[in-house]
């Protein structure tokens, strides 16, 4: 077997275990494991900031809340996700169910990189929540310090 095909083989072995994990959480009810589902999230940086990406289409703006974990320097990001299905009275079975709804949580430790966390901003589009942390700017401070002789 080539290279390739290996590589080709362990990237389906890993997806197929991923959705059987993913699917085996969704299995359980909700009120044993203790909390909703978790939106994917990408942590970026380039130059002047740290940007986080959120996965979480269907929820409204109005729907999410951001808060900075000074202690943790992370995110935690809340909201909910509603089922907007308006033909569920007529509804005569369910033959796939892989979209999560109800409450979410998710905190997002942020790479150790100083921040300006009162410039902070977020923008929500095409289904993704996209958070925006300036970095801090560094200020170099030099001192001359008059040494005395005794």
């Amino acid at each position: 077997m080539s290279r390739q095909n290996i590589d080709e083989w362990l990237w389906q072995v890993g997806n197929e275990l991923q959705r059987l994990s993913e699917e085996m959480v969704r299995t359980r009810p909700a009120v044993a494991i203790g909390k909703g589902w978790e939106p994917r999230v990408d942590v970026l940086e380039d130059a002047n900031r740290i940007l986080v990406k959120v996965e979480i289409a269907g929820v409204r703006g109005d729907e999410i809340s951001l808060l900075y974990l000074a202690d943790r320097h992370s995110l935690l990001i809340r909201g909910s996700r509603q089922d907007a299905s308006d033909n569920a009275a007529n509804r005569v079975g369910v033959h796939q169910l892989e979209i999560f709804y109800g409450e979410f949580q998710r905190e997002v430790k942020l790479p150790d990189i100083p921040i300006s966390i009162d410039e902070m901003k977020a923008q929500y589009r095409n289904g993704f929540l996209l958070i925006m942390l300036p970095k801090q700017q560094r200020v170099v401070v030099t001192k001359t310090v008059t040494i005395k002789k005794i």
